[in-house]
């Protein structure tokens, strides 16, 4: 136990010290006593939010409810410092970014340096990490490096949703919404004890919608749909110190995930850089910008969008105590599979055409000492991984055959290209393994009453293995380079089986290396309820592959990209004032890394290779409770972010960049009022607002892939009918606010950029029952 303090000189400090440092704090609010704790994992073990030494944001499962944050991909645009890259549109690959550091590539084999748990299990597969959010008790966002206890690629952080678990008395609740482009969603759970040791839980999900996306093909229906389907099941054993947990999952998605829109670009030949061009045509002929797909979230797609996937992930949680030690055992299973297909150039004309198959598997295991003394208390396990992975996604370029300096051939009354193509097959067939073993230990040592230290490091070896069995970009092309020729001969280099010439080169490679994470931090508690801590951490990012479509010209010597190293310095603070009623949380942090994963486009593949770099910036969270009821928050990010030397895919132009979707300035905030109407009801408000400033879509800052800065403000009513039911109205992007979530320059030679839209505003109503 530590002593009692003389709080208020010691409160004073902290309040003078805060001022400039970054967030970790979401609360909830009892109208009697003011802010109250949340219990988080952060460190593999239930502690306060407030004593614990990281940056953390905890959103409640009732926070999620009252945002309106139905998804993985949309709590990204609700907390700070936090952004989301979605190549393909809402409902798949959702690589998150955190203080910048995240990876904007649509390559489905490679790991994020963010990563996503779900109960502390880690999911490999980026393309199965957009999913539905139901029966969740709250999530997790822990900024920078994580490598010591949670490991495995985690240099820019992590999110960790925590699922609601069987309790020990009958429980469940109901929740049913109705929404604008006829979204349905239906969410429920249920406890169920079944003896004095026993109890389970089923929860499930239903969501789907008509989309927001119209496409002015009338053959093809809309885009942006939701098209989910969940049900979880959990057994729970507790007795004598025994704690177990078994968990099964099912997940399916079949939707329209969304059409690209087009925007007019080119590319400067001096510096490579994209620019949008909004008066040009394309290679066909065709511009949105006069067409009848002008407007925003308006396609005029001819080929039909579709997304379809099914995943499997079960769980055995097994925890012992005995005494001050805790022994454990998770064990991890997922097996996901996805057809995505769409039409890549956005426009009615048959440019380009891409279908991404994916097929994942994974197995992991952590055995896990806790133990907790008096003055010292330790982390020690072993964690192992096994991962397979395969895709076949396939792509047609159909390059329009005309003399280049005569007319395009164009229908004058449909504005649609008439002539001939020379079509070029995109292609691969890879298959991917991954092994991974780590040991890792964590101290904290008390070294008085009010100082901390703590130190740990983690050893990961890791060991992958590639192989191709045909890439179109490596096939020995007999016929010519693979390029339509002005002489008007088909230079395609299609496999024989495809009506070509080409020749399939198959390859395999492989990679492992020993990883070395860790971190020192030492924590000062001038009083119970003020925290500052100091850290210097080091994360590490396996290497891999490059996988999917290629860049003309790479060899299959340069399909490796390098591990990644940081280094990040982070000072920051979490206070607690006037008893309960303000709480300020905030930091400053610093990364030095080398060997940066950067991914940059080459002509219509992309090239994951390494770039050292730096960022830094500051966070601050504030949550206040000035009357019963009443609760403010207010938080924000500041960023600066650099890669050193990235190289333009023109005349190897070389300049220092600035990190993708990295906005220099974050913010977002609520107003949360709860008044009481009597016989233990209550009528709920909620006002908030996100916003971030202007940020670049790729790597190489092209201003053509610029993401222009946004402020959304949404509202959400909830009353009390009785004790056991609600109802409630709300109102989403209140301004009606469709700034641009995606661009991509991959087809800048047919004179296309490509872009999505967010979703417009939407309104709805939801009933909610509880026992």
């Amino acid at each position: 136990m530590r002593n009692a303090y003389s709080s208020s000189r010691s409160s004073r400090l902290v309040l003078a010290l805060c001022l400039g440092f970054a967030p970790s704090v979401a609360m909830a609010q009892d109208a009697e006593e003011g802010l109250q704790d949340i219990v988080v994992t952060a460190q593999k073990r239930e502690q306060s939010l407030q004593n614990v030494g990281i940056s953390v944001t905890a959103v409640t499962g009732e926070k999620l409810q009252a945002l309106g944050i139905t998804s993985s991909a949309q709590l990204a645009a609700r907390v700070p410092g936090i952004d989301n890259y979605s190549p393909y549109g809402p409902g798949t690959s959702a690589n998150v970014v955190i203080r910048g550091i995240g990876l904007n590539d649509f390559g489905d084999g490679n790991e994020a340096p963010v990563t996503t748990y779900v109960d502390e299990f880690y999911m490999v597969a980026v393309p199965a990490v957009d999913f539905g959010l139901f029966d969740i008790a709250r999530a997790e966002v822990l900024r920078g490096p994580q490598g010591t206890l949670f490991g495995r690629n985690s240099t820019g952080g992590l999110i960790n949703y925590v699922t609601e678990r069987p309790s020990d008395t009958f429980s469940g609740f109901s929740r049913m919404s109705y929404g604008t482009f006829n979204e349905m969603r239906a969410e429920a759970g249920i406890t169920i004890p079944l003896s004095d040791k026993f109890s389970a839980r089923v929860s499930g999900l239903t969501n789907h919608s008509d989309g927001f996306v119209r496409n002015v093909n009338p053959v093809f229906g809309r885009g942006g749909e939701a098209g989910t389907d969940a049900v979880r099941g959990q057994l729970r054993f507790k007795d004598n110190g025994w704690n177990i947990l078994a968990k099964v999952e099912y997940g399916r998605q079949n939707s329209n995930q969304g059409y690209y829109e087009q925007v007019s670009g080119t590319v400067d030949p001096a510096t490579g850089l994209v620019y949008e061009t909004p008066g040009t045509f394309d290679l066909a002929g065709y511009r949105e910008s006069t067409s009848a797909s002008a407007d925003k979230n308006v396609a005029a797609s001819n080929i039909k969008a579709n997304l379809k996937g099914r995943g499997v992930t079960g769980l055995l949680r097994i925890e012992k105590n005995v005494g001050d030690t805790t022994f454990s055992s998770i064990t991890g299973y997922q097996d996901y599979r996805r057809t995505l297909s769409e039409d890549s150039d956005g426009t009615p004309n048959d440019l380009v055409f891409a279908i991404f198959p994916f097929h994942g598997k994974e197995v992991t295991q952590e055995l896990r000492v806790y133990h907790d003394g008096d003055r010292v208390k330790w982390t020690a396990g072993v964690y192992g991984l096994y991962a397979s992975q395969q895709s076949q996604p396939y792509g047609t370029l159909n390059f329009p055959d005309y003399d280049y300096n005569g007319p395009t051939p164009v229908d004058p009354l449909t504005g649609l290209y008439t002539g001939a193509y020379y079509p070029i097959v995109l292609e691969a067939d890879w298959r991917q393994k991954t092994r991974s073993i780590a040991g890792f230990a964590q101290f904290e040592v008390d070294l008085s009453d009010q100082f901390t230290a703590i130190a740990g490091a983690r050893v990961t070896y890791d060991d992958k293995s590639f192989y191709d069995a045909d890439n179109a970009s490596l096939r020995t092309c007999p016929g010519g380079d693979g390029l339509p020729g002005a002489d008007g001969i088909n230079r395609n280099c299609f496999l024989v089986s495809q009506g070509g010439s080409g020749i399939a080169n198959p390859f395999s490679l492989d990679y492992d290396k020993v990883l070395v994470s860790g971190k020192i931090e030492i924590d000062y508690k001038p009083s119970p309820d003020a925290l500052i801590y100091a850290s210097i951490s080091r994360g590490t990012k396996s290497g891999g592959f490059n996988n999917g479509f290629y860049s003309a010209g790479l060899g299959a010597d340069q399909v490796i990209y390098k591990d990644e190293a940081m280094y990040a310095f982070e000072v920051g603070e979490k206070i607690t004032l006037f008893d309960r009623k303000l709480r300020i949380n905030s930091g400053l942090f610093y990364y030095d890394y080398s060997r940066y994963q950067t991914f940059t486009y080459v002509g219509v593949g992309g090239y994951l290779g390494n770039q050292d770099g730096h960022a830094y910036g500051a966070e601050a969270e504030i949550e206040f409770t000035p009357l019963r009821g009443l609760t403010l928050q207010l938080s924000g990010a500041w960023l600066e972010t650099k890669l050193k030397g990235v190289v333009g895919p023109v005349l190897n132009y070389v300049a220092d960049r600035k990190f993708a979707f990295a906005p220099r300035w974050s913010g977002q905030g609520s107003i949360t009022y709860v008044a009481d109407i009597g016989n233990m009801r209550s009528a709920t408000i909620v006002l908030d607002f996100d916003t971030k400033s202007a940020r670049f879509a790729d790597n190489f800052n092209n201003p053509g892939t610029t993401l222009e800065s946004y402020i959304k403000f949404n509202a959400n009513f909830l009353v009390d009918v009785t004790d056991k039911m609600n109802i409630g109205a709300w109102v989403k992007n209140i301004g009606n606010v469709r700034n641009t979530v995606y661009s991509g320059n991959s087809f800048v030679g047919f004179g296309i950029i490509q872009t999505r839209y967010a979703v417009p505003r939407t309104v709805g109503g939801t009933l909610s029952f509880k026992w």
